[in-house]
């Protein structure tokens, strides 16, 4: 009987839940001094957002919108109610900053900061999911989600366009996921996005998706090409975090990163990501002086096409000490090319000399330019330099040594071919090259090295399971 009554009130409470949460509808034609039904729709999200509540919906109708300022939501949900704002389902809804660098007035200024704002401006708030909407022409950024007083935020399928700052940004926020989004033309510095009397930069700032001092963070399933900078960029002191099948192509720079600032990054993982077409593919540093990074892990990537290295252990900034790098089961394919600044250039690229305890293991490393994998020791000293560090690279695949000569790159040093002993020599037979299908159809056999993994690899070689 006690069982009965307390599932009699459980269902009575969920019915009272369901009663109370409201959709509130914004459409181009509508009004806001509507309700916001669907009958008589809101004009602004704006005013919707005023008066949402903890579990209620805003459903965005088909169309573009002109912002004249940043959006930023009034309020939270609660961690059984979330608040929704999603673009009506199968339409485009499309919000467009174009005004508000164009609209500078003395007592009222509309401009915002470059470094640290966005079109929305996700702040000080939590328990929200946006979905389904996309954002372009911002003089800042599309989407920034900033901490510290900012939690549990899901950006769902949105896209963002035509920015001179990142596309989407999480700064030192918690527990916040982006997946099915797509970024282009983030970090254009072109000089019609200034306004009078603004000095233009060197560059324009961050990266594509800009991951600053976040915890507990899902980056995944998200596309980004065509941008002016990096792509993927977990930085600063972020940490617990996983970025998993993005799509990175058709960058200048590195398609993923991770890079320490202003103190330790650590634990991260890269997985089942793809990038192809772009300067780098994996680029690991340490930037900031006093900063550290450790146990981070790259695994099961496919990357190809590169006209630098695949995996570069750069040399920017203060160049500290990186730590516990586990990279094992990617597919390095064509990676480097000819009279590159950076020198040396091939699948794997120890360019700093400042690491420990890192392990490369059962990753193919195919058509590498200069090298498979390069250092900046000498051949006759490599082996005892990497000892002392700790640098094991065991049961790769390697095409096989190059013998090309020694090139110095930005950082004024040599890079050397070196292939470890524990290794195999020769080329892989794909499902289908020609059209980028690098699953491996048949490999030569690499016998075990007898080392014995941290994290486990796959019993297949590569960065994808056969089917």
């Amino acid at each position: 009987m006690n069982q009965y009554k307390f599932f009699l009130i459980a269902c009575l409470v969920l019915l009272a839940y369901s009663a109370g949460a409201k959709e509130f509808v914004v459409s181009v034609a509508g009004n806001d001094q509507h309700a916001g039904t669907k009958n008589q729709p809101l004009q602004s999200i704006f005013r919707a957002s005023e008066l949402a509540m903890p579990g209620d919906t805003i459903t965005i109708q088909k169309g573009e919108y002109q912002l004249s300022r940043q959006f930023r939501p009034v309020r939270s949900g609660l961690p059984n109610k979330w608040i929704f704002y999603r673009g009506e389902q199968g339409q485009t809804v499309v919000f467009d900053g174009s005004q508000i660098r164009k609209i500078l007035q003395k007592e009222d200024s509309v401009q915002f900061s470059r470094e640290t704002a966005g079109l929305f401006q996700i702040e000080k708030v939590s328990y929200l999911r946006f979905e389904n909407i996309q954002v372009r022409n911002s003089d800042a950024a599309g989407f920034i989600v900033r901490g510290p007083e900012c939690k549990k935020i899901e950006l769902i399928g949105c896209k963002s366009r035509q920015t001179h700052n990142s596309g989407i940004g999480l700064w030192y926020c918690d527990s916040v996921l982006v997946k099915n989004c797509e970024i282009t033309a983030a970090n254009d510095n072109d000089l019609k996005y200034y306004m009078p009397g603004q000095r233009q930069g060197g560059e324009a700032p961050h990266e594509a998706l800009s991951i600053c001092g976040a915890t507990h963070f899902e980056v995944c399933y998200n596309h980004l090409h065509d941008c002016y900078k990096e792509g993927i960029d977990c930085k600063e002191v972020s940490r617990h975090g996983v970025i998993h099948h993005n799509q990175v192509n058709d960058l200048p720079r590195q398609a993923y990163y991770t890079d320490a600032w202003f103190g330790l990054l650590e634990d991260v993982e890269f997985h089942s990501n793809t990038a192809y077409n772009c300067m780098w593919g994996f680029a690991i540093s340490v930037e900031g002086k006093g900063s550290e990074l450790r146990n981070v892990r790259f695994h099961h990537n496919l990357i190809y096409n590169m006209t630098g290295a695949g995996v570069l252990f750069g040399m920017w900034g203060n160049n500290l000490l990186r730590s516990d790098i586990h990279i094992y089961n990617n597919t390095f394919y064509h990676c480097g090319s000819p009279q590159v600044f950076a020198g040396g250039v091939g699948s794997i690229d120890i360019l700093s000399k400042n690491f420990r305890d890192v392990f490369i293991y059962r990753n193919i490393c195919d058509k590498g330019w200069d090298y498979e994998m390069g250092f900046t020791f000498t051949p006759e000293e490599a082996e005892n330099r990497l000892k002392e560090r700790n640098f094991v690279a065991a049961e790769n695949l390697f095409e096989g040594p190059k013998n090309r000569p020694s090139r110095k790159g930005q950082f004024d040093v040599m890079v050397y071919e070196f292939l470890p002993p524990g290794n195999q020599i020769g080329a892989p037979l794909y499902r289908d090259e020609l059209n980028h299908d690098f699953v491996p159809e048949q490999i030569p056999e690499v016998k075990p090295s007898g080392q014995k993994w941290k994290y486990e690899p796959s019993p297949w070689f590569g960065a994808l399971k056969p089917k």
